[in-house]
């Protein structure tokens, strides 16, 4: 009863009691206004673009300046004081921070962006202890399952296994890695877990990550951690089966029942990918900046001598790279208007299948593909001081061409799933890790 009175409360309010515990320095921000404030830390956020490199994760003055205006909490649910934006919000903020630094944007993106999952997937009992510890910090990595085991005891769940390229883990709060179930009896098909662990229950390798350890994108905190026979309570744990199929269940999530709000359906596929590819279209206006600069004070190497902005040999590779930059950005917004299409009608009773939503992270997969681009054009075209280290074209490349190396940055097994789905046949890369159809 008590339960019902509380969501009832939330429904009606949009704020739950436990908003009294938690404070937003930024609440009441429009989302105009919060862009505007992560816009703002460009000049802080590229002048610490060394050091984020070195620490493995953006520094601490960059942690603090965005805990400032509450930008950890732009998808967290307004029952818990939270901004609750909407996914094209979430999206420009990561597009913008990625802009100023893309390992700090992905950095920042992956551990923010799992809050849907948090808010959509945990029992009331368990958000209400979540978002109310840490001041309503929850900075979780969410990691695939690399080999990691979750077995049932009484009253939870105990969680082994090490864990590498935790992207975000820098100021991270718990963390939630992708387990296989271990059961007795015959050997089946896998079921794949969720726990959400606190921090303080994780040993992370601070050594792992940073400090040159990657070729690019060492900023993102994608640090290794080892989970070792750790106690999972089981209101603390999900199945990922739910993280990509509970679309097709009417009656939602924990998430929907208790905010009011699809998004806290807590689908990962198409927004997983969404996220990734709104860090590389970041990057793309990142490298293009530092082109313009280059167009704008730089002067030809051929006769007739002048600044390059003013030679064909330079605008046309700057165009093609402004070309790709817009259509990858407006490939992610239109996804965003998509998604939250899909959401409504969900809420209207059409399911959202994971299928479909698979097919709909095509674009973001297209938007990254076009980022890449962008950013190669940049490069190959800013001249030969490009390539040198300490660069910012050097960074910008190297950040691409590091995610180009990240399994969902491989366009054929994208396209290969998308005809898959179009052509209504089974999609087994959905199925791999615990999607299989209910």
């Amino acid at each position: 009863m008590g339960d019902a009175i509380v969501t009832t409360l939330a429904s009606r309010t949009g704020k739950g009691p436990e908003a009294a515990l938690v404070r937003n320095p930024g609440a009441g921000l429009s989302a105009d206004e919060f862009i505007e404030k992560i816009i703002a830390l460009r000049p802080m956020i590229r002048g610490q673009q060394e050091a984020a490199d070195a620490n493995g994760g953006y520094v601490k003055e960059v942690h603090e300046a965005l805990l400032g205006f509450g930008a950890y909490f732009a998808l967290n649910p307004k029952r818990y004081n939270g901004h609750e934006f909407d996914l094209s919000t979430f999206l420009r903020a990561s597009i913008e921070i990625s802009r100023s630094d893309p390992g700090s944007g992905w950095c920042y993106t992956f551990a923010t962006g799992h809050v849907p999952m948090i808010a959509g997937h945990f029992p009331v009992e368990a958000q209400d202890e979540i978002f109310t510890r840490n001041n309503g910090l929850a900075l979780a990595p969410l990691r695939a399952p690399t080999g990691g085991t979750i077995r049932k005891v009484d009253g939870g769940y105990v969680c082994n296994g090490t864990w590498d390229w935790g992207s975000g883990m820098s100021y991270a709060t718990h963390v939630m890695p992708t387990a296989r179930l271990i059961e007795d009896g015959p050997p089946g098909p896998p079921t794949f877990l969720v726990p959400l662990i606190p921090i303080e229950e994780v040993k992370v390798l601070w050594d792992s990550w940073g400090n040159g350890k990657s070729m690019g994108l060492n900023a993102s905190g994608s640090h290794t951690f080892i989970v070792d026979n750790v106690f999972v309570p089981e209101n603390m744990c999900s199945s990922m089966q739910a993280f990509q199929r509970s679309g097709e269940k009417p009656e939602g999530t924990y998430g929907t029942q208790l905010h009011g709000n699809p998004l806290y359906l807590g689908l990962t596929t198409s927004y997983f990918t969404s996220t990734i590819a709104s860090v590389m279209v970041g990057c793309a206006w990142a490298a293009l900046d530092e082109f313009e600069h280059i167009l704008r004070t730089k002067k030809t190497v051929n006769p007739p001598f002048g600044y390059r902005m003013y030679s064909a040999d330079y605008q046309q590779p700057f165009g093609d790279a402004l070309m790709y930059a817009k259509a990858a950005d407006a490939c992610i917004m239109e996804y965003a208007r998509q998604y939250q299409r899909m959401l409504d009608d969900w809420q209207n009773g059409i399911p959202l299948t994971a299928e479909a939503d698979f097919a709909a992270g095509a674009m973001c997969t297209n938007a990254a593909h076009l980022a890449a681009k962008s950013v190669e054009c940049s490069f190959y075209a800013g001249g030969s001081s490009s390539a040198m280290k300490g660069g910012r074209l050097n960074r910008y490349f190297r950040d691409m061409a590091t995610y180009r190396t990240h399994p969902i940055a491989q366009y054929h097994t994208a396209a290969i799933g998308f005809a898959q789905g179009y052509l209504g046949l089974p999609v087994p890369i959905l199925e791999a890790v615990g999607g299989k159809k209910l």
